[in-house]
């Protein structure tokens, strides 16, 4: 027996918050290129997780002043970042349609041209001028947030440069969608299956990546977040791509995620490298990265356990200090885990940190692929006559200092002499 769809209505982020720059920043409708992005969190969103989207209220917080004719395409996205934390746009959006304010009205109705398919992620909302109108301040109400959920760019008519605006406050929206299947049905990315009810049993099928599988887990990794397989016994190379077709309960702690009662779990013959391969911290730890299997470059071990550690200016605390390696400096491989309301990095192995080296081969000056006496020549006629022809003064540069002096010619000879580069 077949069931017609059903249209239901979803509201989310309702507050007092005035969100100024989105869904879109009303005081640059009058040059092309002005775009505002908004990002919903899956969690909002997961009672709507299966069903397709045909249309989008906004709550402004007075009726739309005279803002003369234009038109604003808008985009529909699902992301793997739930906030912005610099200045670029999320790409590649699905177009579903066009709208614009009329005047007079004290809400913002988007119907769509084209329904958009939701499958349980964050999800991005982008309204992009693609024709010019006379401009007017305008806000909307929304739910407040201490980091920024939104971004616009915009130009003034007078200049070719962009300039961009965080919004930290949430519009209200209203979803109108239809119903799917269950919610455990066509579940193909982690980002559906983080987003579901805990307790809710589901199949997977999709291309989850083992990233790593450490202390009785598997850390998964695809295009739209990560996952974690709890309570597995038994192990998977990293890269390895799992077959389609398992099964789990979601549950969750504290909003850590977790996959358990896992059953018909293995390897498919697929791998990717890519998505198994641990991303580099560059600065603090986000709750977009619980599960993420990432690494610190260059973190000094020193006589006592590490606790925590730096990156450009973040304390990055870890989960237990045991297994450490000895004194020294290293790259550090880990997953993100969650203590309490604290985010930690739990190590799972340590390399050695080797320095970089300069491109090319170090004390190759004359550019014969091999390190001779006949480079130790060349340089020093290059430090006698400063002619450089033929020569490479990156690879001359053989005590790494700022510039090549008599210094290197005698760090050159005495690796001739003992093959050991002293540092």
């Amino acid at each position: 027996m077949a069931f017609a769809a059903q249209a239901n209505i979803l509201t989310v982020a309702e507050g007092t918050g005035e969100a100024q720059y989105a869904p879109f920043y009303g005081f640059q409708m009058d040059a092309l290129g002005s775009i505002s992005q908004v990002i919903y969190p899956a969690d909002m969103l997961a009672d709507m997780n299966g069903g397709t989207i045909t249309e989008i209220k906004f709550y402004p917080t007075q009726a739309f002043g005279a803002l003369g004719s234009g038109n604003l395409q808008i985009s529909l996205k699902e992301v793997e970042q739930d906030r912005y934390t610099s200045t670029t746009l999320v790409t590649d959006a699905t177009v579903v349609g066009n709208a614009y304010p009329v005047q007079g009205n004290a809400e913002w109705v988007i119907v769509f041209d084209q329904p958009f398919e939701y499958h349980g992620g964050n999800l991005m909302i982008e309204t992009e001028l693609i024709q010019v109108g006379s401009f007017k301040a305008t806000k909307f109400f929304g739910q407040s947030f201490s980091y920024a959920v939104g971004i616009a760019q915009y130009k003034y008519t007078w200049g070719t440069e962009y300039y961009y605006e965080a919004e930290q406050v949430l519009p209200m929206a209203t979803f109108t969608y239809e119903e799917g299947g269950s919610q455990d049905e066509g579940i193909t990315l982690l980002s559906q299956a983080n987003a579901l009810e805990d307790a809710a049993e589901f199949t997977f099928n999709g291309d989850a990546v083992v990233t790593v599988c450490w202390k009785g887990s598997v850390y998964l990794r695809d295009d739209s977040g990560y996952g974690q397989i709890a309570g597995f016994d038994g192990t998977f190379e990293n890269g390895v791509v799992l077959s389609q077709g398992w099964n789990a309960t979601k549950t969750s702690d504290n909003g850590w995620v977790k996959y358990t009662d896992a059953t018909d779990v293995s390897a498919s013959d697929e791998t990717n490298a890519e998505l198994a391969a641990a991303q580099k911290l560059t600065g603090g730890l986000e709750e977009s990265m619980l599960n993420a299997y990432v690494y610190a470059e260059n973190v000094s071990k020193g006589f006592m356990p590490i606790r925590s550690f730096k990156v450009n200016g973040e304390t990055i605390t870890l989960t237990g200090t045991g297994n450490q390696p000895a004194t020294g400096n290293y790259n550090i491989y880990g997953v993100i885990w969650k203590v309490g309301d604290a985010l930690q990095f739990e190590p799972v192995k340590w390399e050695v940190y080797v320095e970089p080296q300069p491109e090319g081969l170090r004390g190759d000056v004359n550019l014969d692929n091999d390190v001779t006496i006949a480079d130790a020549s060349a340089l020093i006629d290059y430090l006698l006559t400063h002619d450089a022809t033929g020569i490479s003064l990156e690879n001359a540069n053989c005590n790494l200092d700022e510039e090549v002096t008599i210094a290197d010619a005698s760090a050159l000879i005495d690796y001739l002499l003992t093959h050991i580069w002293a540092n």
